[in-house]
């Protein structure tokens, strides 16, 4: 069985050399270049990688493009600002007997606890983030691929993860797969806009059939989230204040998702009937 690896990126030049020196041995990388300056002067010192250009729709649609590209029976994800441990490639390759999907382990060694920062970490399994995930082909082929329909990070993993399970396709977790995925220092524009992110939540909530406000449960959901923060001792200043800002923005984001729910629906009814009719 042959494995290509497949690294979706948008202007992360400074990063993608470090995961592209770490991936050296793979017999196909596919760099998938979504960016406004392309990165084809850095994969070019890459024997193995083959850069296209990304369709700019997003980075579910971006991971798609790079897999149409990719020869192997088996497709991994990693993304643009991970670095692979050396041993990454072999303990996939290990992986690979008797399952269908294999989900690394991602771990953040430079998390500083700072307020404004991000952190991104699968330590136990059962996520299935595709910043260090593979999948069969053929099945990847047979769910479509990632759900185009999610046009920023924030929901395209889930939706993908809830079609794999409904599929009953044998998941295993790889624990010494390991991909570090660095903390990203945030502003606080931008964490402002991570809060009005969640609208692709609310799509991925109509996506998997919640037949009632899907707006409502996402507000739920943010409570039960504010008392088991509340109640843990080991959170993070980050959580903290992630927690708090969503809180002062509260009565912006919430009229905001319902006015999202109503723009999803019509979409998804537009489609149902498009698919009907064709």
């Amino acid at each position: 069985m042959t494995l290509s690896v497949v690294v979706p990126t948008k202007d992360r030049g400074e990063s993608l050399p470090a995961c592209l020196e770490r991936l050296k041995d793979a017999r196909e990388i596919i760099v998938s270049d979504d960016g406004e300056v392309s990165v084809q002067p850095i994969v070019r010192r890459f024997s193995n990688v083959r850069w296209v250009q990304g369709p700019r729709r997003g980075p579910a649609a971006n991971r798609n493009n790079g897999a149409r590209y990719a020869t192997g029976d088996w497709l991994a994800f990693v993304d643009d600002d991970c670095i692979p441990e050396q041993s990454w490639l072999v303990e996939m390759e290990r992986a690979m007997a008797d399952t269908d999907v294999i989900e690394g382990k991602t771990i953040c060694p430079d998390r500083m606890n700072r307020f404004l920062e991000e952190v991104v970490e699968n330590l136990s399994g059962d996520l299935l983030w595709s910043c260090n995930l593979a999948i069969r082909r053929e099945l990847f082929d047979a769910l479509k691929g990632f759900d185009e329909d999610f046009l920023e990070a924030g929901g395209e993993d889930l939706e993908f993860a809830w079609r794999v399970r409904k599929k009953k396709l044998r998941v295993r977790f790889a624990s010494q797969a390991i991909v570090q995925h660095p903390a990203r220092r945030v502003s606080l524009w931008k964490a402002i806009y991570r809060v009005f992110q969640i609208r692709w939540h609310l799509l991925y909530r109509l996506k998997t059939g919640y037949p009632a406000c899907a707006a409502a449960q996402e507000i739920l959901d943010f409570l039960r989230v504010t008392v088991r923060t509340s109640l843990t001792h080991n959170r993070t200043k980050s959580q903290l204040f992630h927690l708090l800002l969503r809180w002062l923005l509260l009565p912006f984001w919430v009229p905001c998702l319902i006015c999202w729910e109503i723009v999803f629906r019509r979409r998804l009814r537009s489609n149902n009937t498009r698919s009907r009719s064709s």
